[in-house]
């Protein structure tokens, strides 16, 4: 019986030499490059995506709840509503709330009136008070807002030159919020307010 022989075709012959060296470390180098650049790409996109998720997270969870809002007559005398009183919360669940950069909107069918927080009584801004701040985190200086707080906001008739608050007047507030959706409010005035010096307007 004779040995089994095997025989190398022509195309099977291996490739030796520096040829074949060359391509190695070649094949080598792009394969380390590709890696590089998506180590690279992953990182940017995971700082990237962290970055995106935690301002969704901030821009879905601050929210303003508006518990009431009220008129002021001054006095029962007064035909015309003179300021507007809004008590406000941070919804359940919320960030910090900085007044500061809260604008409050007030208007009519022909006057807007864009208003910024003011620590004194300036034209064209509003102020507020403290009803329920447990934590004592909420003054004039730093008016910021944490869960639990109770605020309200008062918009005295010096700062909404133009829109006049008289019985079956419909007008719109907004509280346009750094972060989060705007609260948006249209309020109707009754159809008399009596002899009563506070006027509930909402709800």
């Amino acid at each position: 019986m004779k040995a089994n022989q095997k025989f190398l075709m022509d195309n099977e012959r291996g490739d030796i030499g520096v040829g074949t060296l060359i391509i190695f470390i070649a094949m080598v180098l792009v394969a380390a490059v590709a890696a590089t650049v998506l180590i690279y790409t992953t990182g940017a996109l995971q700082q990237k995506a962290t970055k995106t998720s935690k301002e969704a997270t901030q821009q879905i969870s601050s929210n303003i709840v508006v518990e009431s809002v009220i008129g002021d007559r001054s006095n029962s005398i007064n035909p015309t509503i003179d300021d507007v009183l809004i008590r406000l919360k941070p919804d359940v669940g919320t960030t910090s709330i900085d007044l500061r950069q809260v604008i409050v909107t007030v208007m009519d069918t022909t006057v807007r009136l864009d208003l910024n927080y003011s620590n004194s009584s300036a034209n064209f801004s509003y102020t507020a008070s403290s009803v329920r701040d447990e934590d004592s985190s909420f003054s004039s200086v730093t008016p910021v807002l944490n869960s639990g707080d109770l605020i309200e906001i008062k918009v005295p008739a010096s700062s909404m030159p133009g829109i006049i608050l008289a019985p079956r007047k419909t007008f719109w507030l907004s509280l346009n919020q750094e972060l989060g959706q705007a609260v948006n409010l249209e309020i109707a005035t009754p159809n008399s307010f009596g002899v009563n010096r506070f006027v509930r307007l909402y709800p």
